[in-house]
């Protein structure tokens, strides 16, 4: 066998052997989520205007402004809007705006559910000197104490 026939069959048997993972990995990024909670908090010292926008399957279920005073001491103040997009699964995304600048947008893709608690995603944003965000998620289940501000989705 010549090096080339090799090198396709070698690439061929692992596109094959591979394609079930990849669909997999696909799969994955279709899950729905209910979103349980969304925080900014203001690390730096100055006050600021922070919008925050959620998204469910493409339709805007939140928009809300806030004035966050800046951080005293240990005291750091949040942003955190009501649960009004409310216990709808779906796919969700966040986009935080800081004082009238560029939307920041978590997506979310590739979360993964696993049921219960893992089915709550909770969207958090740190502000940070040099007016710099840093914006990202995580599942409820993986809080050992779940923040305050948690949205109930008893009713």
């Amino acid at each position: 066998m010549n090096r080339r026939a090799l090198l396709a069959s070698l690439a061929t048997g692992w596109a094959a052997s591979t394609s079930g993972c990849l669909y997999s990995l696909a799969g994955t990024q279709n899950e729905s989520f209910q979103l349980g909670y969304v925080a900014v908090h203001n690390s730096t010292e100055n006050a600021h205007q922070i919008t925050i926008r959620v998204m469910r399957n493409g339709t805007n279920v939140h928009r809300s402004t806030h004035d966050v005073a800046g951080q005293d001491g240990a005291i750091v103040e949040s942003a955190i809007p009501e649960c009004d997009w409310g216990s709808t699964p779906g796919r969700y995304e966040v986009a935080v705006r800081i004082d009238g600048g560029d939307w920041a947008t978590e997506s979310f893709q590739g979360y993964d559910t696993d049921g219960g608690d893992c089915s709550v995603a909770l969207a958090e944003g740190r502000l940070r000197e040099g007016e710099r965000l840093d914006l990202g998620y995580r599942r409820a289940c993986d809080y050992d104490n779940p923040p305050d501000g948690l949205c109930s989705f008893d009713s």
